[in-house]
């Protein structure tokens, strides 16, 4: 399976009690994405199947297969949670998954070389390009063309991401 296959959903964010149950902050548009898309994978490409238990504080407090004790599910904290992109509906002209966004080469108005998108935060107001060293909000206004196909992102600025600092 190829990294290009798979979408994040998720992240473990810790345990919860202990009976080996998990907290997870979810990508998805509502916790229920989560059970969605199962099976879920992890970076070591095992497969899982989550189950929801309920919800605590924007985390969904879930059961995973295979896992039986605290000990375990503190281990998995930090983890990535994946699904693969098959799973994911087919989108429409103009539209693309954050993912996508990654890879991406970032020019100005003039076609000038500013940066790679190096990833892609989102902690729930605006998400994110790491851009080089700097992160900038990615919005309409920031980034008014965005080309998935050409893998090509304008931008209205000229000073960030490594090139600009020669």
């Amino acid at each position: 399976m190829y990294k290009d296959d798979l979408i994040v959903i998720g992240v473990i964010t810790g345990k919860h009690g202990i009976k080996g149950l998990i907290k997870v902050k979810w990508y998805t548009e509502n916790a229920d994405g989560l059970e969605k898309y199962n099976p879920i994978l992890l970076k070591d490409g095992s497969n899982h199947t989550l189950k929801i238990r309920f919800k605590n504080k924007n985390q969904a407090i879930c059961y995973m297969d295979g896992l039986n004790n605290p000990e375990d599910a503190d281990f998995l904290k930090g983890q990535l949670i994946y699904a693969k992109r098959s799973v994911f509906p087919e989108l429409d002209n103009n539209e693309y998954y954050q993912s996508d966004l990654i890879g991406c080469r970032v020019e100005n108005n003039k076609g000038k070389f500013i940066g790679m998108v190096s990833a892609v935060l989102d902690y729930g107001s605006s998400p994110l390009l790491e851009i080089g060293q700097d992160l900038v909000a990615f919005n309409n206004d920031n980034f008014p063309l965005v080309n998935i196909k050409q893998k090509i992102i304008v931008s209205k600025f000229d000073f960030f991401g490594d090139k600009n600092n020669e």
